[in-house]
């Protein structure tokens, strides 16, 4: 059977058709009308702003409640397969996939050494403090751990939890859709309503991408620039663009175990490395006293942060929480499917655990080594970065900060880059695997040409935004297309709440996972007393 035989075999063509098409057009009326396309985006991330950022911050908080509740609840002990089934990976791997998986989407190299320093030249609103003092760096680091912390990794979760739960509990296929299940039952989400929320997911995510993307491309460039001298014009970057597309495609052919794995491995080894020595030449005393009082302020004022909204501020909340809500939430979906497919064999609070905890672990030393550097030299005079920040864009601080910390600065601006083009193909490898399932109506080993074609039409549609304006158009592009994946947010959690109720009276010690060690032993036996407790199905 020839690759195109077997694509047509696997694939549901009103899936396809519904994903693809629109995104042509998207791609086309882009390039077509760029200036067009760039006013009506800005038009339309003003009224959402504006109208509905209190929607985003609601969902994004109810998310992190909700898994908070899988956590802590009897529910977390329900085991994804059956009593015998043994996980895929080893735990560790399972944390690194799963880290790498999500951030990868969140451009954590590129956020790491420049938002604090943003936040602490422009004061956030939540916050009074003054430059030039501690508490404002404080502050600053305190927010860019809020943008990326726990409440990011709940959107995915919400996700993983509902689709992990069906595919693993209910014998379903792994598809957005499948969150429908609670409110029409498992064996009748297959309708055109269900196809076309599996084809809004897919436009969705390829459209989030899009903004990870060229995000690493534009720090890619401005390292060139900043360090080499090195300057790319568009046909450069549309060549870059390339060329992480044919690395991509590398990946695609050794498989998820390989593939993926291996640049998610590398992945983790180049951030703890650069993590490590840049804790090591700064300052490790004070990173330690600024981190320690960042992270203690983060769990203080988590909720006063995480539902802040005025008018007055809605500039400040649309280039910052309501940028970063909406672009974690592009991901959901899809990220959510990559988790619930390497979690065969967990529990439901083992993925809650490694999801939010274990990736939160790793986010929070990165930024307080990178991010606190940053801070430092600043204040200290030891270098002027937010001068480099005006000049030379936000793209390039990182290679400023590496510049000035070590010694041989060329080598670490080089793992740096290396650092986001492997970020960049691990998005890409998860987010294409993702995607091809669902088309694919959830089969776990979609064929390489249709992993390829979704990997194309995100370079594509990278390109083509890159090119209608950069940066403010991502995040307009993001902040729109954020919106449906924030009210199937909502949705899903409800639908599990519901479900997880419905389910109560048919729970059996089958289902428990006494294994599961990342939990107290009163929580494990409320379950079991509840499965002792559920009546023979014949009264």
């Amino acid at each position: 059977m020839t690759a195109i035989e077997e694509f047509r075999r696997e694939s549901d063509p009103f899936i396809f058709a519904l994903s693809l098409v629109p995104l042509i057009g998207i791609i086309v009326s882009i390039v077509a009308w760029p200036d067009a396309a760039a006013s009506k985006l800005a038009t339309a991330n003003t009224f959402i702003i504006s109208n509905l950022g209190w929607f985003y911050l609601l969902v994004v908080f109810l998310s992190f409640v909700f898994v908070l509740y899988i956590l802590f609840s009897p529910w977390g002990r329900i085991k994804l397969g059956g009593p015998d089934t043994e996980p895929d990976f080893s735990f560790w791997q399972y944390l690194v996939l799963t880290f790498t998986a999500g951030l990868s989407s969140g451009g954590l190299e590129f956020w790491g050494p420049v938002e604090p320093l943003v936040h602490y030249n422009t004061r956030p609103p939540y916050f009074s403090s003054n430059v030039g003092t501690w508490a404002r760096m404080v502050d600053a680091l305190q927010y860019a751990i809020f943008h990326y912390g726990m409440s990011a990794w709940a959107t995915y979760l919400v996700f993983a939890v509902s689709i992990s739960y069906f595919v693993y509990r209910k014998d379903t296929s792994f598809r957005p859709a499948i969150i429908l299940a609670p409110f029409v039952g498992a064996d009748n989400v297959g309708g055109w309503v269900a196809k076309l929320v599996d084809a809004m997911v897919v436009i969705i995510t390829i459209s989030g991408i899009t903004v990870s993307f060229g995000l690493g491309i534009s720090q890619f460039t401005a390292g060139l620039g900043y360090k080499w001298g090195i300057h790319l014009g568009d046909t450069g970057r549309i060549g870059l663009i390339l060329l992480v597309g044919a690395l991509f495609l590398l990946s695609v052919v050794t498989g998820i175990k390989k593939g993926i794995r291996r640049f998610a491995d590398l992945n983790i080894v180049l951030l703890l490395g650069l993590m490590a020595v840049t804790f090591v030449f700064s300052q490790p005393a004070s990173l330690v006293n600024l981190g320690t009082e960042a992270l203690s302020g983060y769990v203080t004022d988590f909720v006063g942060m995480s539902l802040y909204y005025s008018p007055k501020a809605t500039d400040w909340l649309g280039s910052w929480t309501l940028f970063f809500w909406p672009w974690w939430l592009t991901f959901a979906p899809m990220v959510g499917i990559f988790m619930a497919r390497i979690s065969q064999g967990r529990t439901l609070r083992q993925l809650v655990f490694a999801g939010l905890f274990g990736s939160f672990g790793l986010t929070v030393p990165w930024y307080v080594a990178t991010g606190g550097s940053a801070l430092l030299l600043q204040t200290s005079g030891a270098a002027d970065l937010l001068g480099i920040y005006s000049k030379s864009g936000l793209e390039a601080v990182g290679f400023a900060l590496f510049e000035r910390l070590f010694p041989y600065p060329g080598v670490f601006s080089a793992i740096l880059l290396a650092l986001v083009i492997s970020f960049l193909i691990t998005t890409l490898d998860s987010s294409t695997l993702s995607i091809a399932m669902v088309i694919v109506k959830g089969d776990e080993s979609p064929s390489s040409l249709n992993r390829v074609i979704w990997g194309l039409m995100m370079v594509l549609l990278t390109v083509s935004l890159s090119l209608a304006g950069g940066m403010p158009v991502l995040q307009s592009f993001t902040i729109l297309v954020g919106l449906p994946t924030a009210i199937l947010c909502a949705v899903t959690m409800v639908g599990m709440l519901l479900e997880f109720e419905r389910e109560f009276p048919i729970l059996t010690e089958d289902d428990i996972d006494d294994t599961d060690d990342i939990e107290t032993a009163p929580m494990q036996s409320t379950v079991q007393q509840r499965a002792r407790q559920t009546p023979d199905s014949d009264d």
